[in-house]
């Protein structure tokens, strides 16, 4: 399809739709992007409240713990009142963490949906815990492992939270608010694991490495907190860190550190510990709080940036579509309407109307110089019209003139048609009566009197072939009815003989089938016979292997075993080199802290080894028993099978030569049915052909008689009757 079989209003309908529709698009799309981002930094808000819900259950949570612990530690002698103030000042954010739950769920994400439902399950097990609590039902272990879970399961929560909601320019303060929550948590962790060493007076070795360890991972977690900051904030965080309680806390630390594991901390004040721990914890919260406040103002801004940006791009997009719009309708009233009236009128003049009403137009585009011409064009047609008249009217008279002279001599034409007409009509009536010795004698027109003349020709013709047709048929029937008498004789000789030999046949037919089928089992016996001493045969070396390969599998046992016990010593060396790492680490202090962190690491994988190593031993060791008693089994199976074998070989020959006799007595009888069958198809064949020409004797018969009667209907010259008469005498 070409460009100039459309319309110009389509195509001018195209030309301003396919910039719209673009302008249109690119409008959708920004307008689009605009308002997701808008959504986006207003779903920064909801998520910044939940964080600051979370976070607010979280610290609340750690103080709960503190008192929790104190009070089973104390066995309900202290600690009573400052566990209600604690649970107390939980109970707001416990409140909203209904709808925190219902927003991770919104979120849609898979991980966050988890996170939710395992921080569901945790949160309905907390009033047990309290009331458990209450009633000294549960060691300080236990609540103290509760209460931990459920704030790592928050932060945790926190975090993932964080990095599915945020965007760019907030998801950096997000991750730095979840690093300084848990720097928060490990310094709570540290205050009680403190308190409890400076109450006994001694570090605790099961939990010590835990304590050294706690130092490195709250300063790590500041300094990634501090480096996600942007650069002008930076600095303020981190001079408000270092305060008077920080200090006083790392002081304590060191002191505590000095003497290492064996160190004496009756000398330090466990009330001052606290105090401090306290109070720094709390400017951690108040700076976590700041933080979250910094990222609820920037979403703030993000929010009104999108929509401000939102309300211009949608004005600037009104604007050009009106302007558009008006100049696509100023088009259609100054191009299409006019072309639309021109096309009609070329329409009207091709249907051969003149008299049309052409639009005026002053204007001096291609539009109005196009309705000039179209005027012109009228006028001349106007012209040309008259003209074709007044021709068109001299033709219709010469036209009559001609078709008065063709008229008569169509009339003469007809005259003579109509006698040479008649005349064969009687002609054709006499013929259909058997008068065949009809002629006709008054000659046609010259242009017709051929016909006449080649009737005549073609009745003389019909004369001689029926005269000679007459005789021939006569003869025919005599020597129809003497083949048939002839043919019934032979055909009920031949139908004795065949019905002999079917007898035979099918008696012999009866005999080869049986002996054909005592044959055919006698070799299928053979056949399984054979195929039951090849499976004996594959399965005594089926078994053969299978002794092999169990001796195969005894002797790698016992070189597995020797393996484990070499990985049994190496991992018994090294649980004392990691013992012996362990305590020069404690010696060393501050500077073997993190070394000591990991021979403890050492030590715990050396004893899993060790364990492992000892239960595959066992393992190995029952297994190469097992084995040793499917040898037994396996011997005493293939010595059956040999036996089974010998006995299989046995009915195999006589099997054979059974099959070998049959053979040779269906082949004779083979031989004999098939030399009788074909005896009996070629009776049966001669009988046919006898039958099938006596039927076709005593047809021709039945034709001739037919033919004869037929012959006698027409009516032969009297002269051509006797001619033939002689020449048949």
């Amino acid at each position: 399809m070409r460009l100039t079989d459309v319309s110009v209003t389509w195509r001018l309908a195209v030309a301003l739709a396919i910039p719209l529709l673009a302008l249109a698009g690119l409008a959708y799309v920004e307008i689009n992007t605009t308002f997701t981002a808008y959504q986006h930094a207003r779903h920064l808000g909801v998520v910044s409240a939940d964080l600051g819900v979370i976070g607010d259950f979280v610290h609340a949570l750690q103080s709960e713990r503190a008192e929790a612990v104190g009070l089973l530690a104390a066995k309900g002698e202290a600690h009573r009142a400052e566990l209600d103030a604690s649970r107390q000042q939980a109970a707001p954010a416990l409140a909203r963490m209904d709808q925190v739950l219902a927003d991770m769920k919104a979120e849609g994400d898979a991980t966050l949906i988890r996170h939710e439902e395992e921080l569901a399950a945790v949160l309905a097990k907390l009033p047990q815990m309290r009331a458990d609590t209450d009633a000294l039902k549960i060691a300080p272990q236990e609540a103290f492992i509760f209460y931990t879970d459920l704030v790592h399961r928050l932060m945790n929560v926190s975090r993932e939270f964080s990095l599915i909601a945020g965007s760019r320019g907030v998801v950096g303060k997000m991750m730095a608010y979840n690093l300084l929550m848990n720097a928060k948590e490990v310094a709570g962790q540290e205050r009680n694991l403190g308190h409890t060493f400076i109450a006994e007076g001694r570090f605790d070795e099961a939990h010590y490495l835990d304590f050294v360890g706690m130092f490195g991972s709250q300063k790590s977690l500041i300094d990634q907190y501090l480096e996600l900051l942007p650069d002008e904030e930076r600095e303020h965080y981190r001079e408000s860190l270092h305060t008077s309680d920080s200090e006083m806390v790392e002081n304590i630390r060191s002191k505590m550190m000095v003497g290492g594991l064996a160190a004496d901390l009756s000398s330090l004040d466990d009330r001052e510990w606290l105090e401090r721990s306290a109070r720094r914890i709390e400017r951690l919260k108040e700076l976590e709080n700041e933080t979250l406040g910094t990222i609820v103002v920037d979403a703030g801004m993000m929010a009104e940036e999108e929509y401000q940006h939102l309300l211009r791009v949608a004005g600037v997009t009104s604007t050009v579509l009106t302007f558009a719009c008006f100049f696509a309708i100023s088009l259609s009233l100054t191009v299409v309407r006019p072309l639309r009236k021109l096309t009609r009128t070329m329409h009207d003049l091709a249907a051969g109307q003149i008299e049309v009403d052409l639009l005026q137009s002053e204007s001096k585009d291609e539009i109005g110089q196009m309705g000039g011409a179209v005027r012109q064009y009228i006028a001349l047609a106007k012209a040309r019209m008259l003209k074709e008249r007044e021709d068109q009217e001299e033709a219709e008279r010469i036209k009559r003139a001609a078709e008065q002279a063709a008229e008569r001599e169509r009339a003469e034409r007809a005259a003579e048609i109509a006698d040479a007409v008649e005349q064969l009509a009687r002609g054709l009536d006499a013929l259909s009566s058997g008068d065949i010795g009809f002629r006709l004698t008054r000659a046609f027109a010259p242009s017709l009197d051929p016909l006449r003349t080649s009737f005549n020709g073609s009745m003389e013709r019909l004369c001689g072939v029926m005269s000679t047709i007459r005789l021939s048929t006569g003869q025919l029937h005599g020597g129809s009815q003497e083949l048939q008498l002839a043919a019934d004789d032979l055909a009920r000789r031949t139908e004795r003989q065949a019905a002999a030999l079917e007898e035979a046949s099918a008696s012999i037919t009866e005999i080869t089938a049986a002996m054909s089928s005592a044959t055919q089992r006698a070799e299928e016996a053979g056949l399984l016979v054979r195929e039951a001493t090849a499976t004996t045969q594959k399965s005594g070396a089926v078994v053969s292997d299978t002794v092999k390969a169990m001796h195969h599998i005894e002797q790698s046992s016992g070189q597995i075993g020797q393996i484990i016990s070499v990985i049994d010593e190496i991992a018994f060396q090294t649980n004392l080199l990691a013992l012996n790492a362990g305590v020069e680490a404690a010696r060393a202090g501050e500077s073997g802290r993190g070394f000591a962190v990991v021979a403890q690491e050492v030590r715990e994988l050396a004893q899993r080894s060790a364990t492992a190593a000892r239960e595959i031993k066992a393992l190995i060791n029952r297994s190469a028993q097992e084995v040793e008693a499917g040898v037994r089994l396996v011997h005493e199976t293939g010595d059956t099978l040999r036996g089974i074998e010998e006995h299989v070989m046995k009915i195999n020959e006589r099997v054979s030569a059974i099959a070998a006799a049959a053979r040779q007595q269906s082949a004779a009888l083979a031989e004999i049915s098939q030399a009788v069958s074909q005896m009996d198809q070629v009776t049966q064949q001669n009988a046919a052909m006898v039958e099938e020409a006596s039927a076709a004797t005593s047809s021709v018969a039945t034709e001739a008689d037919r033919l004869n009667a037929q012959v006698a209907l027409f009516k032969l010259p009297l002269h051509e009757h006797g001619a033939r008469g002689r020449e048949a005498a």
